[in-house]
């Protein structure tokens, strides 16, 4: 028999124990409570920067927003960029001011031109890239190859080495990505008696060597060609596609609807343009990533009939529903104010939806 003594105190002992397994059961419940909230606001936030359009049947996107190269830098999983100009570049308060606003609206690459017709070097320091880096951006340096294209052949070989090694110094500063823009013939008729094959051949094989050159470096390579070329084949200014996917890894189309002279829809409706210039281009290419250069600047957007504000939030949405790698404003002026506000209003109102969404599903599992 136990007596009343060592039964009263066994009860105590007993109840003392469940009570400090309560309060870990409390506070492991709180810490697991805390955990799926953070991890549902981390979705959320997630997926309004990788938006895909709830009202398609597209492939949904990854909720990451980098990925890993080899060398652990992490790449922006969907490029929302900026073109800048040198000067831009150079100067650290203009620089410093960019990288603010385009924070703001959630933007993340910024390309910027690495030399002038001048200045034939890379002209950007190296504490301005890092200064970049240390501000979550993913800097690219656009290395412009042939101005206006290509009119003078052969091309001196002194001239294929200079541009390697304006890119070679900004790989070495820190750039992570290097784009070649103009790496093309001239588009108005000069040069006749070069032929197609000929043609790609010196524009695949500058990239070819470029990359082979900037290998050390662990940085992307990539080239902007004309909207057209993923629209169509044997384009005489030498780019096509399934050539440059060989070469590149990122390949930049120029949609800007402005552009598209030849066709009236395609200049009036800019979703369509971008949409299937930017599908066209991932269908055609099996190893590259499409990054579509999209029209920030107000020629000829009358056409459309719409404001600047939806001119713009149709293309980037086209970028999302074709599923391509993101794309980059391009602005001349670098005058991008209301650019930004599109693009805010656009990853805002997808918020809203993504709420709105959530919302009329719990009501439905309340009715049940």
């Amino acid at each position: 028999m136990v007596s009343t003594e060592k039964y009263v105190k066994m009860v105590t002992i007993n109840i003392h124990m469940k009570g400090k397994i309560m309060k870990k059961i409390v506070l492991l419940s709180s810490i697991l409570t805390i955990t799926i909230i953070a991890a549902l606001i981390t979705f959320n936030h997630d997926a309004v920067l990788n938006y895909v359009n709830p009202e398609t049947t597209l492939e949904a996107s990854t909720v990451s927003n980098v990925e890993k190269s080899d060398n652990n830098y992490s790449y922006p999983e969907f490029y929302r960029g900026i073109y800048l100009n040198s000067y831009s570049g150079r100067n650290i308060e203009k620089l410093s001011s960019f990288i603010s606003e385009a924070k703001k609206a959630n933007f993340n690459t910024l390309v910027i031109d690495v030399h002038n017709t001048r200045n034939n070097s890379c002209v950007i320091p190296k504490e301005n890239v890092d200064y970049i880096l240390s501000k979550g951006f993913h800097p690219v340096a656009r290395v412009v190859v042939f101005t206006d294209g290509l009119r003078k052949y052969p091309v001196p070989q002194a001239y294929i080495d200079g541009k390697i090694e304006i890119a070679r110094k900004a790989a070495a500063i820190g750039f992570k990505e290097i784009q070649f823009d103009y790496i093309r013939f001239n588009d108005h008729g000069h040069l006749k008696h070069i032929g197609l094959n000929e043609r790609y051949e010196l524009v695949e094989g500058f990239l070819r060597n470029a990359r082979k050159a900037l290998k050390k470096y662990n940085v992307k390579t990539a080239a902007d060609v004309f909207g057209r070329i993923p629209l169509n084949k044997r384009d005489l200014i030498g780019q096509r596609m399934e050539g440059l996917d060989k070469v590149v890894d990122i390949i930049c189309p120029m949609a800007y609807p402005s552009h598209y002279t030849w066709s009236k829809k395609l200049m009036s409706n800019p979703y369509h343009t971008v949409y299937i210039t930017s599908k066209n281009a991932r269908e055609r290419t099996k190893h590259a990533d499409i990054v579509t250069y999209i029209q920030a600047f107000n020629i000829k957007v009358s056409i459309s009939g719409m404001s600047f504000s939806k001119y713009m939030t149709e293309q980037i949405k086209a970028c999302h529903d074709a599923k391509i790698k993101g794309f980059i404003f391009w602005n001349a002026s670098q005058s991008y104010e209301l650019p930004f506000a599109a693009t805010r209003q656009f990853y805002n109102d997808y918020t809203k939806k993504i709420s709105q969404k959530e919302d009329d599903a719990g009501k439905d599992e309340n009715a049940i």
